[in-house]
């Protein structure tokens, strides 16, 4: 097992696997696991961090300044194991991935990411903290991949639960034809109000995901209808939202995912700099976004 970081606070723990940087475990002080954990039948992560890409990149490539680079679904970082401890406390840890020959194959650039976790009364804090260390600008994406246990109380079921959007939307979502890049969108015939998406297996397992690729929304509710516990992830700087289960495995749990970018699309250009919502951030310059999960019981 990777080496993982444990974080407390008032009764509350969670652990933070270094290999990725990602959340591997979270409970409240009743001691309920709220994070998936990562079963290797179904999808073996927890919390995957996005880095420069979100989703899969364009014939499995980004053009930087000219040049091609191979660059995996996701990016570089979900299994990295070079992340290393910057800053640590009881209750928080700041690991941070700094650029190699390995990550230079694929994005050409000196760089930092630091990825942080605050722990705070019912919930955590997930921070991205991008340095650009380079003498070029630096375009990149950045996200989070959390997934969460559900249901969440003994008794109920997933489809039990809505994602209750903070604001009306419109319902529609990107489509993947073939499970190849974006082309096109369709509408949620089931969504209602604009608001209220039921989680239902028949519905999200056939798709690759739920991506919005431009809420209005800066919040999401993920609560059980029949009890009104659940939580809620605020996302206040990123444009994009996935949600994601397993494709036709019906398993028990649901990721919301804030993304900071969005994957190919099939007439896009491939560069990494024209992707929506990239950053291109100046020599010198770093760059801070976050996401909070808070639980309501």
């Amino acid at each position: 097992m990777t080496e993982r970081i444990r974080l407390s606070y008032e009764g509350m723990t969670a652990e933070i696997q270094r290999e990725g940087a990602q959340i591997a475990s979270f409970r409240l002080a009743d001691g309920v696991e709220r994070i998936w954990q990562a079963d290797p039948q179904i999808w073996a992560e927890h919390a995957p961090v996005l880095f420069p890409v979100c989703g899969a990149p364009l014939n499995g490539q980004v053009e930087i300044d000219g040049v091609s680079y191979p660059m995996p679904k996701h990016g570089i970082t979900r299994h990295n194991p070079l992340f290393s401890v910057a800053r640590q406390g009881k209750d928080f840890v700041d690991l941070v991935l700094e650029d190699s020959e390995a990550t230079r194959a694929s994005y050409p650039f000196a760089f930092a990411l630091h990825v942080i976790y605050t722990l705070y009364p019912n919930g955590y804090r997930t921070t991205f903290l991008v340095e650009n260390r380079d003498q070029k600008v630096m375009p990149f994406c950045i996200g989070g991949h959390p997934a969460f246990n559900c249901p969440m109380e003994d008794g109920a079921a997933f489809a039990d639960y809505d994602v209750l959007f903070e604001k009306e939307e419109t319902g529609c979502i990107a489509c993947f034809p073939d499970n190849g890049p974006m082309d096109g969108e369709e509408k949620l015939p089931f969504m209602t109000d604009g608001r209220v998406l039921p989680l239902r297996h028949e519905e999200i397992d056939p798709r690759d995901s739920w991506l919005f690729t431009a809420p209005r929304s800066r919040s999401v509710r993920l609560v059980n209808r029949n009890t009104g516990k659940g939580l809620v992830m605020h996302f206040p700087k990123i444009e994009a939202l996935a949600i994601w289960s397993a494709v036709g495995k019906y398993a028990d749990y649901i990721c919301l995912e804030p993304w900071h970018g969005i994957p190919a699309a099939k007439n896009e250009s491939g560069i990494l700099a024209e992707k929506p919502y990239a950053t291109s951030l100046q020599p010198g310059e770093s760059y801070v976004t976050w996401f909070d999960v808070t639980w309501c019981l």
